[in-house]
């Protein structure tokens, strides 16, 4: 079977296509797809859902015998999933520690986190009574399947429960920032985010509409902010490179959905991107890649950047590249806090992401 997995994982991802055209509703696409994984994927006693709930994920559809209602997120193999937004294989459930044993049959699992826009919102979950069932390849596979979903459900409404302080137009918790109100160096910054062809990309309803409603900061960030993105020399690749994993690793949905694009048009294959966002072992991507990632994975992750990460990233970079590199960083985590603070939701309808 080995041998023949990568092109099984194919035809499911076109089966799952298929499916998923035309239906917008969640649970009715997650039901399809737990059946197609079930009857698809050999050695499986067990293939469904669990949605994020706060701090638990609560029980979706799902193909096998009634499993539990509802995990608390950091527990079990599903959440520990969750917990690190990252993929779990396990060859041995008994020797995982905190395993939660809903079918007594299972001896392998793999849990694959559903990631949109940089935060957990569920996980996708393979058990089997085969002991060590699952492989690389099925890791790949189902994250390659789980991106699907997500990607199909990206362009869904915002739900009708949305907070009542967030505001419809600005979409956080101040109102879009008025002209009139602002001296004339504010009028002109204004202006550009205001202008589709300003440069930026998400103009006013984005950090740049928070950061006018004190036009102090706006006017001394934005120079900083221009300097780091285009003018330090880092490059495009690297530049959006530490932006996706500072998205990543602080949860930021907005900065992720609107960076993604850009790195795609910047030439990062969608594996990269994968990559991040998954969590996945940095070993096989080009070393330049992976001293980004890692270094940004070290600095919010770990809180501390070991010596070998630091040296492979001052080779790099060198010592102005490298200061450079991490205010970036830095910068793009003061625009999280201010995302999270003021509760910027994305767009109801969010662009399509760029061809890579």
């Amino acid at each position: 079977m080995t041998a023949a997995k990568p092109q099984l994982y194919r035809d499911l991802g076109l089966q799952l296509a298929a499916l998923l055209e035309g239906e917008s509703d969640r649970v009715a696409n997650a039901a399809n797809m737990a059946a197609l994984i079930y009857h698809g994927l050999p050695e499986l006693n067990w293939a469904g859902f669990y949605f994020r709930q706060g701090n638990e994920l609560v029980l979706g559809p799902f193909q096998g015998r009634p499993a539990c209602l509802r995990i608390k997120i950091g527990e079990g193999v599903c959440g520990t999933a969750a917990a690190r937004g990252e993929t779990v294989l396990v060859p041995d459930v008994h020797d995982f520690p905190g395993h939660i044993a809903c079918d007594a049959a299972s001896r392998a699992e793999l849990v694959v986190p559903l990631i949109e826009a940089g935060e957990v919102t569920g996980v996708l979950d393979l058990d089997s009574p085969v002991l060590a069932r699952f492989d690389e390849t099925d890791r790949e596979g189902c994250e390659r399947l789980a991106a699907l979903f997500v990607e199909h459900h990206r362009r869904s409404p915002m739900p009708a429960g949305r907070p009542a302080d967030v505001d419809p137009q600005s979409g956080c918790r101040l109102p879009l920032p008025r002209r009139e109100d602002l001296e004339t160096d504010g009028q002109r910054t204004y202006d550009r985010l205001a202008d589709p062809a300003g440069g930026t990309l998400r103009g006013l309803r984005g950090p740049g509409g928070i950061q006018l409603h004190s036009p102090e900061l706006s006017r001394r960030s934005r120079p900083l902010n221009h300097y780091l993105r285009y003018e330090a020399g880092l490059g495009g690749r690297a530049r959006e490179l530490a932006i996706l994993t500072t998205a990543r690793e602080l949860g930021s949905q907005f900065e992720w959905t609107a960076h993604e694009p850009a790195a795609l048009a910047e030439g990062i294959s969608p594996e990269v991107v994968d990559a991040i966002r998954y969590r996945r072992d940095t070993r096989r991507l080009a070393e330049a890649d992976a001293t980004v990632i890692d270094l940004g994975r070290e600095i919010f992750g770990a809180r501390k950047v070991a010596p070998a990460t630091y040296a492979r990233a001052l080779q790099q970079f060198g010592r102005r590249g490298l200061v450079d590199l991490v205010a970036l960083m830095g910068n793009y985590a003061a625009t999280a806090a201010l995302l999270t603070a003021f509760d910027m939701r994305l767009d109801p309808d969010p662009p399509a992401p760029a061809a890579a």
